[in-house]
């Protein structure tokens, strides 16, 4: 239970980015398929993926000029 906590904001990320990728999809298309929906999902979950790389890269580099 104690790592679902830690990676809360995690989660939390990358459910915005498919979030995202899935309003996407509608705002694209007025009636979606299956296929559109899932592939506008993965690249939300990428964008939220990559966001979440940015961060940890951006407090690494901080850790090593403490350092």
């Amino acid at each position: 239970m104690d790592y679902l906590k830690s990676r809360k904001n995690a989660y939390a990320v990358l459910l915005s980015g498919l979030i995202l990728g899935v309003i996407i999809a509608f705002l694209i298309n007025d009636d979606p398929d299956t296929s559109t929906l899932v592939a506008a999902g993965a690249i939300g979950v990428v964008i939220g993926e990559a966001v979440m790389f940015w961060r940890w890269s951006k407090q690494r580099k901080t850790k090593q000029r403490e350092d």
